[in-house]
C-alpha cells in the first residue's frame, strides 16, 4: 500500500500501488518487477568471490581501515572489490598468478597468516591479492598507507599490518 503525501504524484509517495508502480526512497517511480534469484552456478561463484573479499576486508585493523577511508573515500571497500573484480577479474587473476609462483612453503606461510575463512578463494591467496590491490591503488593514487608491498617472503609483516589496531 502506497503512502501518498498531498495529491498523487505532486509531492511525495512511498511504497507500491498494486503490482504496477513502486515509489523508491529517492522519490522516483518505477515499474514493479518480480524479483528473480536464479542461483545459477556463475551467479553463486560471483557471490562467493564477493563474500570472500568482504570477509578478508572485515579483518582490517582500525589503523589501516582509517587510512583507507581517508585515502579512498567512504566507499573504500567497494573500491578494493572493484579493483579486484574489474575487467573480468584481471587484477585478481594477475595477483593469483604471482601467488601461484610461490614455493609450497611460502604458500603455506601466507595461508597461516590469513585468518579469514574463504569459501571459494584459496586461503592465503586472497590476503595476498587484497593487500597487493591496496598497495597498488595507493601507489597509483599517490597516497600513503601503512602496508608493505606483498611479496613471497613477507607474509608476517603484511598480516601484522593488516590487523594492527595500534596507532
Amino acid at each position: 500500500m502506497a503512502k501518498v503525501i498531498n495529491p498523487l504524484l505532486s509531492f511525495s509517495a512511498s511504497g507500491q500501488i498494486g503490482k504496477s508502480l513502486v515509489f523508491t526512497k529517492n522519490g522516483r517511480v518505477r515499474e514493479y518487477v518480480v524479483p528473480a534469484n536464479p542461483k545459477t552456478a556463475g551467479q553463486m561463484a560471483v557471490r562467493n568471490m564477493m563474500g570472500d573479499i568482504q570477509r578478508e576486508l572485515k579483518l582490517l585493523g582500525s589503523v589501516l581501515r582509517a587510512e583507507l577511508r581517508s585515502s579512498f573515500g567512504a566507499q573504500w571497500n567497494s573500491a578494493i572489490v572493484g579493483e579486484l573484480t574489474a575487467n573480468d577479474k584481471a587484477a585478481y587473476t594477475a595477483y593469483l598468478a604471482e601467488y601461484n609462483a610461490f614455493t609450497t612453503q611460502q604458500k603455506a606461510d601466507w595461508a597461516t597468516a590469513d585468518t579469514a575463512t574463504p569459501i571459494l578463494a584459496v586461503k592465503g591467496a586472497l590476503l595476498y591479492a587484497a593487500a597487493s590491490a591496496i598497495y597498488d591503488m595507493a601507489l597509483r593514487m599517490g597516497v600513503s598507507v601503512s602496508i608493505t608491498l606483498p611479496a613471497a617472503g613477507n607474509h608476517s609483516t603484511v598480516a601484522a599490518e593488516w590487523v594492527d589496531s595500534t596507532p
